[in-house]
C-alpha cells in the first residue's frame, strides 16, 4: 500500500514514517516547505512532496497514486482550515481508498484551531469517502514541558487554570502507533471516531513535582502569557502571518482554558495499542535521558 504522510516532518510525521516503512508500507511524506527530503528519506519515505497542501491542484499530485492519506493540519498555520477541505476533494478526485484525519480531542470547543478540525470533520463526514479521524490530546512535548524547564529551572503554565484543574496528555509515540495501526489495517477502522488520551489527568503543580523528582531539584510552576511563550520560542524573529496566526491561536487556548477542564478518557486509547498508553513520567523519564539531563 502506498501512503502520503503530511506535514512529514513534524512531531508526528517523523514517527509514524519509519512505522509504515518497516510494516511494509511505501510512503509519500508532503511537507510545506524544501530542506528536510534527506532527513525523510533517511526516515523511510520513498519520495517527498514540497508544496502548499491548501490548493486542491497541488494537493491532488500530492495524493495521486496512494492508496490512503494520513492528514495532518499542523497547529496554528493560518490556512490549516484550507488545508484539510483540499484533502478531502483531492481524495474525492483521486479516489482514495482510506483517509485518516488527525484532529483534535473535542473539536467542538470555542478555540480557533478546533474550530477548524471541526469544519473538516464535517465535511469529511459528508464526503462519501471511507475514513477515520483521530482526536488526541494536548501532546507530551520536549519543546514545552521540558525545554523551559531545563533553561529556566521553572515549570511554566501558560493558562490561567484554577488551582486543581487537570489536563490529559499523550505520547506522540503512541499516537504514532494507533496512527500506524489504522493505517494498516484500513476497513476495520472505517468511520470510527477515536479520543486519544493517555492515563494521567495532572495539574500543572502535579506535573512540576514529577519533573522535580526526576532532576532531583525543586522545579515551582510559574505563569507565562501566551506572548511569554512565544518570545521564548521565536521573539527575537521577524512575524510572519503564521507567527501571528499561531500567538492567536495560543490566546485562544489560554482564553478557553482559563474556564475549562481539558480531560479525557484513555481507554480508547489503552484498546487500540493493546496496553496502558505512556504516563507523563515514563515520557519524561525516557526524554530527560535521551537529553543526557538525567
Amino acid at each position: 500500500m502506498k501512503i502520503l504522510v503530511t506535514a512529514a516532518a513534524g512531531h508526528q510525521g517523523k514517527l509514524l514514517i519509519p512505522k509504515l516503512s518497516a510494516a511494509g508500507h511505501r510512503v509519500r511524506a508532503a511537507r510545506k516547505s524544501p530542506g528536510k527530503e534527506a532527513e525523510l528519506e533517511a526516515l523511510g519515505a520513498e519520495e517527498v512532496v514540497v508544496g502548499d497542501l491548501a490548493d486542491v491542484e497541488t494537493y491532488c499530485q500530492a495524493l495521486d497514486g496512494c492508496d490512503a492519506v494520513y492528514h495532518i493540519g499542523p497547529g496554528g498555520i493560518a490556512r490549516e482550515k484550507d488545508s484539510g477541505l483540499a484533502m478531502i476533494e483531492a481524495a474525492r478526485r483521486c479516489g482514495t481508498r482510506h483517509v485518516v484525519l488527525s484532529s483534535v480531542l473535542y473539536s467542538n470547543v470555542d478555540i480557533i484551531q478546533h474550530r477548524y478540525k471541526r469544519d473538516i470533520e464535517e465535511k469529511l463526514a459528508e464526503s462519501g469517502l471511507d475514513w477515520t479521524v483521530l482526536k488526541p490530546t494536548n501532546f507530551m512535548m520536549t519543546e514545552v514541558h521540558l525545554y523551559p524547564v531545563l533553561k529556566t529551572g521553572k515549570f511554566p503554565e501558560w493558562r490561567q487554570t484554577p488551582p486543581g484543574w487537570r489536563e490529559n496528555l499523550i505520547d506522540v509515540e503512541n499516537l504514532a502507533e494507533v496512527a500506524a495501526k489504522v493505517l494498516c489495517e484500513g476497513e476495520r477502522h472505517y468511520y470510527a471516531n477515536y479520543d486519544l488520551c493517555g492515563p494521567d489527568r495532572l495539574t500543572a503543580d502535579e506535573t512540576a513535582r514529577i519533573l522535580s523528582r526526576l532532576l532531583g531539584r525543586e522545579i515551582p510552576v510559574v505563569y507565562w502569557a501566551p506572548d511569554d511563550l512565544s518570545a521564548f520560542f521565536g521573539g527575537d524573529m521577524t512575524p510572519t502571518p503564521d507567527s501571528k496566526h499561531q500567538l492567536d491561536v495560543f490566546r485562544s487556548i489560554a482564553r478557553w482554558y482559563s474556564e475549562h477542564e481539558f480531560v479525557g478518557n484513555p481507554n480508547t486509547l489503552e484498546w487500540l495499542l493493546g496496553r496502558r498508553g505512556t504516563s507523563f513520567e515514563q515520557w519524561a523519564h525516557r526524554t530527560l535521558k535521551a537529553l543526557g539531563a538525567i
